[in-house]
Formats: structure tokens, C-alpha cells, sequence
């Protein structure tokens, strides 16, 4: 008779049969979360990227809205504007932000120095945005962005 993987008469799987291994169901958990768990840890660190990332981009809300607050009081410096959006964030370093002026006479683009009509002056807003560039760990690398505009009129 011919060897079967090396075992004549097949005596490795008569071993396998009477010893009750073949039938033994002990450690299936392990097997089945061996496999699984490959799956269960990229999607953790998927789910903490995506939050790290929503985190990022609500840090760039706060802070323009900073700047909002400083603009609705009053504070007509841009500069200071923007230093406010700048004192705002826990990175600065990692900011662009930018802040303009920008005035409309009926939807229409105007300089800011001429009225509309001799009795009506443009509409001025201050437009401000915020750019952050995010590395993550799965994620591609992308740059998170966030913008505001606030009509002084």
C-alpha cells in the first residue's frame, strides 16, 4: 500500500479519529476571533482617523468663530482679526487663515470707499477662512478647510 503523506495504512488519521481531535471543537472561539480580529483593529483605527479628522475641522469652526465674535464687536483691523483667529487655535503654526473685506451694492461687487447711491452705502462683509493641512494614519492627506462671512452692513 502506498504512503499517504509519509503514514502507512493511514495511521495518522486513525490516531486523529479515535483520539477525538477530528470532532473536538474546543478553540474555535480563538480561531474565529484570530480572523476576525485583523478586521475589528483596521476599522478602529479607521473610526479613530475619521474622528481625529471631524475634531480638526471643529477646532477650525471654533476658531473662526472667535474672529466672528471679534468682528461683531466691533473690531474693524483685519490684522487683529485675524491674530484673534490665530490666538484661538491650540496649533497655530499649522493655520493659513485669511481675512477680507469684501462690499456689494445689490449683489454686485463695489469698492469699499463709494456709496451705492447718493443716499445708500454698500454692504460690507468681512469673509474669513481656515486651512489646515491633516495626516492621518489611513486616511489620505488632505486639507481641511472652513469659512464665514459676517455682513457689518
Amino acid at each position: 500500500m502506498t504512503a499517504l503523506f509519509g503514514f502507512k495504512d493511514m495511521t495518522m488519521i486513525r490516531h486523529f479519529r479515535l483520539s477525538g481531535c477530528l470532532g473536538n471543537k474546543d478553540g474555535n472561539a480563538a480561531i474565529e476571533f484570530g480572523l476576525a480580529a485583523p478586521m475589528f483593529i483596521v476599522s478602529l483605527v479607521l473610526m479613530l482617523d475619521v474622528g481625529l479628522a471631524v475634531g480638526d475641522r471643529m477646532e477650525l469652526d471654533r476658531n473662526l468663530r472667535a474672529g466672528v465674535q471679534a468682528t461683531m464687536a466691533n473690531m474693524n483691523d483685519l490684522d487683529a482679526v485675524r491674530d484673534v483667529i490665530l490666538a484661538a487655535a491650540s496649533e497655530p503654526d499649522a493655520l493659513t487663515v485669511a481675512v477680507e473685506r469684501t462690499c456689494t451694492c445689490g449683489g454686485v461687487a463695489v469698492s469699499c470707499v463709494s456709496w451705492c447711491t447718493a443716499d445708500e452705502p454698500p454692504s460690507v462683509f468681512v469673509n474669513m477662512s481656515a486651512m489646515q493641512d491633516f495626516a492621518g494614519v489611513m486616511l489620505p492627506a488632505m486639507t481641511l478647510e472652513a469659512e464665514t462671512h459676517v455682513q457689518l452692513r
